[in-house]
């Protein structure tokens, strides 16, 4: 679990600052309006982290796998620590994870406007874009070492054949959303 906030918390730190530096209203410099981006980049990190119980739910829909298994031996034990660190040690036998797919980056997309547009707090716009944040880092990171196992982790909802290209596509056209909507933030 360590190594899982560790490598996740910088990131949304960075990306979390990166927007704060560029929509910030540098003209009127007063504690009253440096606050509230505070509460922006609580939120990316909070987004983040939450992406994590995409792993535990995965435990309560599969319960016939051994990772299941083992996850619901520790918290029965009162072991959760040690639950939540096996399913990070253990997270590439995890596919299918509902919050990874492409059809839930899909649905990200209206669900984000919303909360953009209509969220007067700029820590519940962080916790939106930080989810996102999260999934297209680790796209990206799988789409280099091994776009075969993103394939399978994005479109096994999808019943039809995804070209490799398609894939692609697809990525980059949810990189550019995810981009517009960062630096739309106020």
């Amino acid at each position: 679990m360590k190594r899982y906030v560790l490598s996740h918390v910088p990131m949304a730190v960075v990306y979390g600052l990166l927007v704060f530096v560029v929509r910030a209203e540098w003209s009127n410099l007063e504690w009253a309006n440096i606050f509230p981006w505070g509460g922006w980049v609580v939120g990316v990190i909070i987004g983040v982290l939450v992406l994590f119980l995409d792993r535990v739910v995965y435990t309560y829909s599969y319960p016939g796998a051994q990772i299941s298994q083992q996850f619901a031996w520790y918290i029965q034990q009162r072991k959760y620590g040690s639950a939540l660190s096996l399913l990070d040690v253990r997270r590439m036998e995890q596919e299918r994870l509902t919050f990874r797919s492409a059809l839930f980056m899909a649905i990200w997309v209206p669900l984000a406007f919303f909360a953009l547009t209509s969220t007067g707090g700029l820590f519940g716009k962080g916790v939106v874009m930080g989810l996102m944040l999260h999934i297209l880092m680790d796209a990206w990171r799988l789409q280099r070492t091994e776009p075969r196992r993103l394939h399978v982790r994005l479109f096994w909802l999808i019943k039809r054949e995804i070209l490799d290209e398609e894939r692609l596509v697809f990525l980059w056209v949810m990189t550019g959303i995810f981009g517009l909507f960062s630096f739309w933030v106020r």
